[in-house]
């Protein structure tokens, strides 16, 4: 067997390359982020191959994006390669010299230790479901925060223009697309209170008594303190004409999310567990991947964050605060089932109780119902087994 390190760049790959003894193959190659880059490196490949009449095996770096191209490209030629959390890299070099060496060349090398010492095969199995899967749900993430940030704008410019709607209407309805539309027609004070009742009568549909509720809006916007601003209210219809497109975006990827979902057993399989929606699990899903990457529960809670640090020293012993490494997007997800479980199971809203009767922080309860939701999905997943409440008590 070969054993293939590639540390990822953005312009360009370094490769070295171990056999089953672990003496260098090939110490050094660099080839260009490019088709033809790919293509030298598949040559080469096959030329190893052929030399040594060995299989070959690769590893990366998940880089950021970086390494995506490649990965996919290799997989694609039928190569098992598989991509590295960068922080295990990080931690199996330290194992190896206490040297600070970092070079890409070195570091290409470390990756095909790190290969050799990491045999799994299911670690090399590709899931083209699962990866399309985790592209969709971090772009919805980047949408939803970046629509986050347009509402908290939407707010302050009605702080500006119209203090009182809020109150009137109350600060949970300012999103309701009713209020969209009196505002995207009438953005400030002085155009409401001109508008004709019967046109705003139209606008408040399924609204209650929408002409007495229309008749207060014109009074409230005659008293109203707002500044009079005619760029603040050309930004407030923009904003909103914003907020919609997302609205519409984020609606478009939820059905894309919905049908990957509906092709995965896995996806059964975690949304069985009660607080975990489909939107929950999808998250959870993308960012585990391959349940067997992991090979215990200690693992994926690593991978998510959610241990705490530990220091030791001779007779010493404490831990600290959770390391929050690995994937902020599955422990986002966490947390949040976390919430839903604790309102929903009977069982972990009984464990919750018990963490606060002992006296713990709300946030440290919630961590350890994280946790627990954490080894219930590895359970589920490495055994496919759905989600039997009567189990956990």
């Amino acid at each position: 067997m070969l054993f293939v390190g590639i540390d990822v760049a953005k312009s360009h790959h370094d490769v070295a390359v171990l056999d089953d003894n672990g003496l260098v193959v090939l110490r050094h190659l660099r080839i260009l982020n490019s088709r033809q880059g790919f293509a030298t490196l598949h040559q080469s490949l096959i030329q190893l191959s052929a030399d040594t009449n060995d299989d070959i095996r690769i590893a990366m770096e998940a880089t950021g994006h970086y390494h995506l191209n490649l990965l996919l490209f290799l997989q694609a030629n039928a190569y098992p390669t598989f991509a590295y959390n960068p922080f295990l890299i990080k931690e199996f070099a330290r194992t190896l010299t206490l040297r600070k060496t970092k070079t890409d060349k070195a570091d290409a090398l470390t990756i095909a230790k790190k290969l050799a010492t990491d045999l799994s095969s299911v670690r090399f199995k590709p899931d083209f479901n699962m990866q399309e899967l985790k592209f969709l749900t971090r772009h919805r993430n980047r949408l939803t925060d970046t629509r986050s940030k347009l509402k908290t704008q939407y707010i302050r410019l009605l702080d500006i223009l119209f203090p009182e709607l809020a109150g009137f209407i109350g600060k949970t309805n300012l999103h309701h697309q009713y209020v969209y539309d009196l505002l995207t027609k009438y953005p400030s004070p002085a155009k409401l209170s001109r508008a004709h009742t019967n046109a705003l009568v139209k606008l408040l549909h399924n609204h209650g008594n929408r002409l007495d509720i229309a008749q207060q809006l014109k009074a409230l916007a005659k008293q109203s303190i707002g500044l009079s601003s005619p760029a603040n209210a050309f930004e407030l219809v923009q904003t909103i004409s914003a907020i919609r497109l997302y609205d519409e975006q984020i609606n478009a990827i939820d059905q894309e999310i919905t049908q990957i979902m509906n092709s995965l057993d896995e996806a059964a399989i975690v949304t069985s567990i009660t607080g975990i929606s489909n939107r929950l699990g999808s998250v959870i899903l993308a960012e585990v991947n391959n349940i067997n990457n992991f090979h215990s529960p200690d693992q994926l809670l690593a991978f998510a964050g959610l241990e705490p640090s530990v220091y030791q020293s001779g007779q010493m012993s404490a831990t600290g605060k959770m390391v929050k490494r690995g994937s902020t997007s599955f422990r986002w997800a966490l947390f949040q089932a976390a919430e839903y479980a604790s309102h929903w199971s009977p069982t972990i809203r009984q464990y919750r109780q018990k963490k606060l009767g002992e006296g713990k922080h709300y946030y440290a309860v919630m961590t350890h119902v994280a946790k627990k939701l954490v080894r219930i999905i590895y359970y589920l997943l490495k055994h496919h087994q759905y989600y039997d409440e009567s189990k956990l008590i």
